[in-house]
């Protein structure tokens, strides 16, 4: 008989929100603040003012404690950073776009966020993660989606035409022909052996689709045998041992088509994680006029202004000999002329005050550059040298028209290609509207992010125009190198962006924005991604707290963020994680799991 393990409260985030009872905990503290309250309020720090440290600050200082944060950068979100026209930098030629550095996705799954967003009333609509028709775009079903009986999204009704674009090995399709092929090895080239040749997504399922069944079936006991059995896995390994008999072919079209070529090195854990979340039919929200909306929204209503110092980089962390008390060290992160003064006199100001307790919600690969003292547990140091934060990088352009609506039928989702732009989004904003849009017209990760961190701003621009040409341009598959070009111009010249225009003028460029999440000198990546054996080797070094009160032996120093969760990349992750440690904090109980299983 085979022994039945069941799943820890530390991996709780791999569950089903209606199945995670620390979630649904969570959800009550939200809502309802801590549950305890303690007699003398203590001095609280946090460092980082991303949404995880908006949160922990937000429970701690209504339960009535003395709270600071402390951020780096001259705004507040983190990671939650949208493009948009200020006084002082100008992106795009319509002021009313924005496009997104930072989160752009919000599963309909993910109740703390979903909860938060509708708490501080910005208005959101779907973000589309696959293209419908015009008559649906235009709907009102982007505001007021179907719902199932649960109160879910039901995205039944917006049915996908399959008109966004497929262009792999100079072969240049839509995602409609490419799945209701016959014979995909012709239709993309890639010289698939008869009992592989259909699309990837089929052959992905095929060395999936069983752990799938088992973890819908039973996730609190499913989820511990695959992390047992499959932790140590890379996907590539994953896939040869599932599939044995997959050629090299079917496995290079599985990781171009399904986004996965890029961390074939990584975690097979992390992977098919996140492969439960993206899919055609998984439910998303975007904030209207950006995500960053969210955030300074709830910064404003929990007055957080009153309590935040901005512009101010952490350089040491240490516990005070004396007094036991956490006690830090900045300096300014850039230098503002009008606030230069103000700047460093809050910088004294902070080094000469102390705390309690302290939650560090800054990534470990930047916390990584902080001096700390005294030394953590040994483990705590083997994460924060060791967690690997992947590297991200979009680029956008601006267009004067949404000709991938007016000329390739495509509304909503995004566009595959294997040249070094990867995929594409068209925005689900002011569709079918006539203006002009910005698309993400390059998003990468990993090795693919990394050719074009070697570039400038305005090669970056350069070259993701080139490729969106290439891959929208209208001509017959064997036209001419000549009339190629023409067609492809016909796009270039829809774009804000001219690089004839900017190529002496690169400090002004209009019409186009990027970034580069592992060249920021505050998030050193975009988020945390496992390598194979990380989870079972790092996650609970992560998120355990350390240094102990002398008095009390209680630790004072908490941490928090997307990488203290198991849900890498996501705000729910960095939410998850905030409550908890504002928990710590208050010392108050931590919410468990309910025992057995749940079928």
């Amino acid at each position: 008989m085979t022994d039945v393990i069941s799943l820890a409260d530390e991996l709780h985030g791999l569950l089903p929100y209606e199945q995670d009872d620390i979630s649904q905990a969570y959800m009550d503290y939200l809502k309802h603040g801590l549950p305890g309250k303690q007699a003398t309020p203590k001095n609280i720090l946090i460092v980082g003012c991303g949404i995880a440290g908006m949160v922990s600050a937000t429970l701690l200082k209504n339960a009535g404690h003395n709270v600071t944060i402390v951020e780096a950068a001259n705004r507040v979100g983190g990671r939650i950073k949208t493009f948009r026209n200020t006084p002082e930098k100008r992106y795009f030629e319509d002021d009313k776009l924005t496009g997104e550095a930072g989160a752009m996705r919000i599963p309909d799954m993910h109740k703390l966020v979903q909860y938060l967003i509708d708490y501080t009333g910005v208005e959101k609509q779907l973000f589309l993660n696959r293209s419908v028709s015009k008559a649906d775009a235009t709907s009102d079903k982007l505001n007021h989606p179907q719902r199932d009986d649960h109160g879910n999204v039901d995205l039944s009704n917006l049915p996908a035409t399959g008109n966004n674009l497929i262009h792999v090995n100079y072969a240049h399709t839509t995602r409609h022909a490419y799945e209701d092929s016959e014979d995909v090895s012709q239709l993309l080239h890639y010289a698939l052996k008869d009992n592989e040749n259909m699309p990837a997504s089929q052959l992905l399922e095929a060395a999936i689709g069983e752990l799938r069944r088992e973890v819908a079936e039973d996730p609190k006991t499913a989820w511990p045998r695959i992390i047992r059995r499959y932790g140590e896995y890379s996907m590539r390994r994953f896939l040869k041992e599932q599939l044995p008999d997959l050629s090299e072919n079917a496995i290079e079209m599985i990781g171009v088509l399904e986004n996965l070529e890029s961390r074939m090195s990584y975690s097979f854990i992390q992977s098919f994680i996140e492969l439960a979340i993206i899919t055609p039919d998984t439910p998303f929200w975007l904030i209207k006029g950006g995500t960053d909306k969210f955030t300074q929204a709830y910064y404003d209503k929990e007055h957080l202004d009153d309590i935040t110092f901005l512009n101010q980089t952490l350089v040491d962390l240490y516990r005070c000999d004396t007094t036991g008390k956490v006690k830090i060290t900045t300096q300014v992160s850039s230098e503002v002329t009008e606030q230069t003064v103000a700047d460093q006199e809050t910088a004294n100001m902070l080094a000469s005050r102390s705390w309690d307790e302290a939650i560090i919600t800054i990534p470990f690969s930047s916390l990584r550059m902080v001096h700390i003292w005294p030394q953590m547990s040994q483990e705590k140091h083997k994460a924060i040298r060791e967690l690997h934060y992947d590297a991200a990088t979009k680029v956008l352009l601006e267009f004067r028209e949404r000709f991938w609506e007016t000329q390739n039928q495509i509304y909503g989702g995004g566009s595959v290609t294997d040249l070094p732009n990867r995929f594409m989004y068209y925005p689900s904003e002011r569709m079918g509207s006539g203006k002009g849009g910005v698309m993400l017209a390059s998003y990468s990760w990993a090795d693919d992010a990394r050719k074009w961190d070697s570039m400038t701003e305005y090669e970056r621009f350069c070259y993701a125009l080139e490729n969106v040409a290439i891959t929208h341009a209208i001509h017959e598959p064997d036209a001419d190198y000549a009339t190629r070009r023409k067609a492809q111009q016909k796009i270039r010249d829809l774009c804000v962006f001219k690089p004839e225009l900017y190529r002496h003028d690169q400090d002004n460029i209009v019409g186009a924005a990027t970034v580069s999440w592992m060249s920021n000198p505050h998030a050193f990546g975009e988020a945390a991604i496992f390598y194979p054996g990380q989870l079972e080797l790092l996650h609970h070094s992560i998120i355990r707290s350390e240094w102990a009160n002398p008095q009390t032996q209680q630790p004072i120093l908490h941490f928090a963020g997307e990488h203290a969760s198991l849900k890498h990349a996501w705000i729910e992750g960095a939410i998850e994680s905030a409550v908890n440690a504002a928990l710590l904090a208050n010392e108050d109980p931590l919410p468990t799991l309910k025992p057995g299983a749940t079928a």
